[in-house]
């Protein structure tokens, strides 16, 4: 495998709290990966806004306008991505990426080589640039290989998480078990659960979790209730599992919240933290 063909320019582990963006913008003659191990963000991909969550990645080429509108946590913990910036040489190569979608799907194996080119850019071990570099062009090889793994599903998938999506909605103050889900839009158990991670990147139980504290969050705004009134009328039976689920998703407890929200206090903060940057030579 010749090194050749790429170029590193880059590596960091970032971190975005709830509520960052970041501009859209370019590149002029280098590639970037932003691959998302935690939380989840609205990302800017050309003129398209889309969501991305755990275990997808952004893959943009030169040119490629790119960038975040907002992000959000995710059972408590905020956007954390690996980024990389590569240059590359060989046209064959650029032809192949050319074809990969802005947004895909990734898996173990993307994330764990990810994490090694990192790594080894981190710790600079004997011969890291070149084991980071094949490892890295491996990494590509692999997305080309998979390129049809995009966060685009046909049809029929769409329209059953939407169906999942309006139907816990309606009925997220009640009990929304899988075998009612499942037959409302007249699919398996199995089917449903699959097809609502692989098009959300989340399972039903988050994303009902999720409704019913989008809910709280607002009554907690914009009445008196208490914190148990709020929690019967949101679905949950247990008062002391609504607090654990909403401190979870939310990162603070619901009377915190509350407080913040009734004074004004910023719950997070615009600046951009990064965990690591690796410039490499």
């Amino acid at each position: 495998m010749d090194t050749n063909m790429i170029n590193i320019l880059w590596l960091a582990k970032s971190e975005y709290p709830s509520g960052s963006s970041l501009e859209p913008h370019s590149h002029n003659d280098y590639y970037q990966i932003y691959y998302v191990i935690s939380g989840e963000g609205d990302f800017i991909a050309g003129e398209e806004r889309v969501k991305l969550t755990q275990g997808m990645y952004l893959f943009t080429r030169p040119t490629d306008r790119h960038g975040i509108a907002d992000t959000r946590d995710v059972d408590g913990k905020p956007l954390r991505m690996l980024e990389v910036k590569y240059a590359v040489f060989n046209n064959e190569l650029k032809e192949s990426l050319h074809h990969v979608p802005n947004v895909c799907i990734g898996s173990d194996n993307i994330e764990a080589m990810l994490n090694l080119v990192f790594n080894e850019g981190l710790e600079m071990s004997p011969w890291y640039r070149e084991i980071g570099t094949h490892t890295l062009l491996a990494t590509l090889y692999y997305i080309i290989r998979y390129q049809k793994m995009n966060v685009t599903m046909n049809e029929q998938k769409l329209m059953v998480s939407d169906q999942i999506k309006e139907y816990i909605k309606e009925n997220h103050a009640n009990e929304v078990p899988l075998d009612k889900v499942a037959q409302h839009v007249g699919h398996s158990k199995n089917y449903i659960c699959k097809t609502f991670k692989d098009n959300t990147g989340m399972t039903i139980n988050l994303f009902l979790n999720k409704v019913r504290i989008e809910q709280a969050a607002q009554l907690l705004i914009n009445t008196n209730l208490d914190v148990s009134e709020i929690s019967s009328n949101v679905g949950y039976n247990n008062v002391y599992h609504f607090i654990k689920t909403f401190k979870k998703i939310v990162g603070t407890s619901p009377g915190n919240f509350r407080k913040n929200e009734l004074y004004g206090l910023s719950l997070a903060s615009s600046q951009v933290s990064c965990i690591a940057t690796i410039p490499l030579p």
